[in-house]
């Protein structure tokens, strides 16, 4: 079974980042990274494969290949970073390449309109994420996944409570769950190849990972529990009620992975450690729904 956290003789530490804080700039190399890492290369492979045919003839390829290829580098940093800061700056880069992307038809107005609510409504997630790791920072002076994991006892329970909650918030927007989940739909506007890339396999997958990583730091919490039981199940009930209802052919896959998305943070919820069965068929669901909505998008784009 997958961990979120193993010896620490994996994590590969190379070069002194911060001296103020425990910060090396290094990567996390264990089951959990790998199988994102695994999973972004090989779906990134196959839509850059495709989009030579689906994007022959448009203006702008080499901008195009450009944020394309950056965010799946991004995507593959963000998941093996080794703490939480370096986590945070390839975090945004997804963000800032999924924005390129969205209002990648800058001469329509519908798509740059879908690209400012992508990136605004992104930004309030990520705020929050950056609200709990500077918490976590001046609690341990240290970012590090190994120490913060080995450490975490040293918080006092209000202060822990308040970092799951806003570290989960992050989570939850960027993967596109309630109440900030329009912004989904929105960036269907994008070429149908980014949409399979980045709001249909993997960019969505990322509060999925930071929950899955985090979960051995929070599993402890009851309201961090609950609140990705309830916001799940919500969320999953919601999107595929409104996929039912949506006439748009991208706008069902597209609230089917809002609602997919749900179910797995339910089943980590419901897991109490990460050895539990809920937080691997999380991430069971995570690789399946990547493959079945990647080529759904890939289908619907030819």
């Amino acid at each position: 079974m997958v961990s979120p956290y193993v010896d620490s003789s994996l994590f590969l530490r190379k070069v002194r980042w911060i001296p103020i804080v425990d910060v090396d700039l290094g990567v996390n190399v264990d089951p959990l990274s790998g199988l994102f890492t695994i999973l972004i290369a090989l779906i990134g492979f196959v839509v850059l494969l495709y989009s030579i045919g689906y994007m022959e003839g448009e203006e702008g390829l080499a901008r195009y290949y450009f944020f394309m290829l950056l965010f799946i580098g991004s995507m593959i940093g963000l998941v093996m970073a080794d703490n939480f800061l370096q986590l945070f700056i390839f975090w945004e880069l997804v963000g800032l390449c999924s924005y390129e992307l969205v209002s990648f038809w800058y001469r329509k107005r519908e798509a740059v309109r879908a690209g400012v609510k992508v990136f605004i409504m992104t930004k309030i997630g990520d705020i929050s994420l950056l609200a709990g790791i500077l918490l976590i920072c001046s609690e341990l002076n240290t970012l590090s996944y190994r120490e913060v994991f080995l450490r975490y006892g040293e918080v006092s329970p209000s202060i822990l409570t308040l970092v799951s909650m806003l570290m989960l918030f992050g989570a939850m927007v960027k993967s596109a769950q309630f109440p900030l989940h329009t912004w989904l739909y929105s960036a269907m506007e994008a070429p149908t190849s980014v949409s399979c890339l980045l709001h249909g396999a993997t960019m969505v997958k990322a509060g999925v990972y930071l929950v899955a990583r985090t979960h051995t730091l929070f599993d402890g919490i009851p309201l961090w529990l609950n609140s990705l039981v309830w916001v799940g199940a919500l969320t999953a009930l919601l999107g595929a009620t409104l996929a039912l209802h949506t006439n748009d052919i991208k706008g069902v896959p597209a609230y089917s992975t809002i609602s997919q998305i749900g179910f797995m943070m339910v089943a980590l919820g419901v897991a109490h450690s990460p050895k539990d069965l809920g937080w691997f068929a999380s991430l069971f669901h995570m690789i399946s729904h990547a493959f079945f909505q990647g080529l759904g998008f890939l289908a619907i784009g030819s």
